[in-house]
């Protein structure tokens, strides 16, 4: 249960993070109000599913998720750059990830 409470918790992340982006420095009211909805929603999941594991595994799966899938966004989406040491570093979380899982 606590894989399933992660996996919507990084889905309103990434969609805080998305949101974020497109408030323009909170300019934007429905995207800036949205931005604070999803947090919250994020943390209140994030929340539900250390109930069920490890916190240092929920969180470095939270963290290493959230910053891969918004940076693929910031490139795919927003145009955003990407260059070898974002690969590069986006890879070492994921392998961080991966050895603490382990």
């Amino acid at each position: 249960m606590g894989s399933v409470f992660l996996l919507i918790s990084l889905f309103f992340a990434v969609a805080g993070n998305t949101s974020v982006k497109l408030s323009k420095g909170f300019q934007k009211r429905m995207a800036s109000i949205a931005s604070f909805l999803l947090y919250g929603g994020c943390l209140y999941f994030l929340t539900l599913s250390v109930r069920y594991m490890d916190i240092s595994i929920a969180y470095a799966i939270w963290s290493g998720v959230t910053i891969a899938s918004t940076t693929l966004i910031g490139v795919l989406f927003f145009q955003e750059e990407i260059s070898k040491g974002k690969i590069g570093s986006i890879a070492l979380i994921i392998v961080g990830v991966i050895i603490v899982k382990l």
